[in-house]
């Protein structure tokens, strides 16, 4: 009887450590489960973020369109505003990208087409609020669109994409074309200011045209001219080393 007694509390203690130790380990997989979770869930809110900044200011153009067909004076105001918001999520979405580690090409190169579409719907309110801004200017604007559409044309035949290079000058070029719109449509003031900033939007895309012929694989984020000449050098050095020749890497 003893020893039966003393066996099944044995066993019943046995019993007992093992539901512990399964509970115990059960316990510890669902905390693994729940960061695990936690951790997806906090990445993909991650590359949400730059990305809805992204659709915002392609949803703003045509916001500021409907606002240039409302004949009141308070509509320049509201105009203005939108491109400051523009122009803060334009700031704000590369460098949030680039802080939470999700830069990636696709989120560079819609950025780049945002930015396209929105300015394209600010042309259209100029042409609805100042007409006469855009025939005194036609040459330099028609230059402009002439220089936009050839160097993102040239980079879809060379690379089968457009190009996305976010230059310094291109990034000046939106300081100057954001202060230009808000002095033109907010304020209703016209000067030698707008076209100094179409006159760099030509420039900034001749620059991109000239980087596209000069670079033989496609990147993203060069800064400069003196940038894109160093990874072309780059690139021909180790297409040397590999295959003994140069004569792919020109075009």
């Amino acid at each position: 009887m003893i020893k039966a007694a003393a066996l099944l509390a044995l066993a019943a203690r046995c019993m007992l450590s093992n539901r512990r130790t399964a509970l115990a380990v059960a316990s510890s997989h669902a905390l693994v489960h729940l960061r695990l979770r936690a951790r997806r869930a906090r990445s993909v809110w991650k590359m949400r973020i730059p990305a809805v900044l992204v659709s915002f200011r392609a949803a703003l153009g045509p916001v500021v369109v409907l606002l240039s067909m409302a004949r009141r004076p308070q509509a320049g105001a509201f105009i203005a505003a939108l491109i400051v918001l523009a122009l803060l999520s334009d700031i704000y979405d590369g460098m949030l990208a680039r802080l939470l580690e999700v830069d990636t090409e696709n989120l560079r190169r819609w950025d780049t087409r945002a930015d396209t579409f929105f300015y394209l719907c600010v042309l259209i309110a100029v042409l609805l609020r100042h007409p006469t801004a855009i025939l005194a200017r036609w040459l330099l604007i028609a230059a402009l669109l002439a220089a936009e559409a050839a160097q993102h044309l040239f980079a879809f035949l060379k690379y089968g994409r457009h190009a996305s290079y976010h230059s310094l000058i291109s990034k000046a070029w939106g300081l100057l074309m954001a202060a230009a719109m808000i002095c033109l449509l907010g304020f209703d003031r016209d000067s030698w200011f707008t076209g100094f900033a179409i006159a760099w939007g030509i420039l900034c895309n001749l620059q991109g045209l000239a980087m596209s012929l000069l670079l033989p694989t496609w990147h993203r984020d060069v800064p400069s001219l003196f940038h894109a000449f160093r990874l072309r050098s780059a690139e021909m050095a180790r297409l040397w080393k590999r295959t003994g020749t140069i004569s792919r890497a020109w075009w």
